[in-house]
């Protein structure tokens, strides 16, 4: 099957799991929606995450995520990359594995920020 980045439209399970955990460890697991290659939602802490996605080929989708944790509360800090907290826009990237099983697409892969790696697989419901 040729992907297509409408293809990825649906319902998805995020679930991340992070090296080298840190006090200010997003709260990145929930429910997103893909519409057109682009999410929005907010997480558990009050952190908006956007993500666009882009087709490299029939097995891999590149994502690029920023969280922004401004309107989260104040005691809620992400690090940058150099491993300091802050409370500003940073942004992820990462090349993820394309599979699809009964229809349903998983992306799986590992983003890599500072000293961590978090291992992400994103589930279609």
């Amino acid at each position: 099957m040729v992907v297509e980045i409408a293809n990825l439209d649906g319902t998805y399970k995020v679930k991340s799991e992070t090296s080298n955990l840190s006090l200010f460890q997003p709260n990145a697991d929930g429910t997103t929606v893909i519409k057109n290659g682009l999410t929005y939602r907010i997480d558990g802490d009050g952190c908006v995450w956007r993500s666009s996605f882009k087709i490299v080929d029939d097995n891999k989708v590149e994502i690029e995520s920023t969280i922004d944790p401004s309107s989260s509360p104040g005691n809620i800090f992400i690090e940058d990359a150099e491993g300091k907290p802050t409370r500003d826009v940073v942004t992820y990237k990462s090349i993820l594995d394309l599979e699809i099983v009964d229809g349903k697409i998983t992306l799986r892969g590992t983003m890599k920020h500072n000293n961590k790696e978090t291992k992400l697989i994103i589930s279609q419901m």
